[in-house]
């Protein structure tokens, strides 16, 4: 089971937030908004939806925070609008 940790700019998983084996940087747009800046998965976990959990964390957070997103990564993008009707709710407009 992969643990997926949090800092103050990405969510990860690895030993540190500096050498992650995967993470999704986001930053602050203003008071409201998330923007999903970057997602990158190393080979080693690749085929195992890592970067989707790692959206999906991004939108557990940003609900909990009610904040809502911008997916400017492209992974992130593709995938929240591939999935609208889940990310519906936290998309910015």
């Amino acid at each position: 089971m992969l643990t997926i940790k949090q800092s103050d700019k990405s969510f990860y998983i690895g030993d540190s937030e500096q050498e992650p084996l995967a993470e999704i940087v986001f930053a602050y747009e203003g008071e409201d908004v998330i923007e999903i800046q970057h997602t990158n998965v190393s080979e080693t976990l690749k085929g195992q939806s890592v970067g989707k959990k790692l959206v999906q964390r991004v939108a557990e957070f940003a609900r909990e925070k009610k904040k809502k997103v911008v997916p400017l990564c492209p992974f992130a993008y593709k995938e929240m609008m591939k999935n609208k009707e889940e990310y519906a709710d936290i998309l910015a407009e």
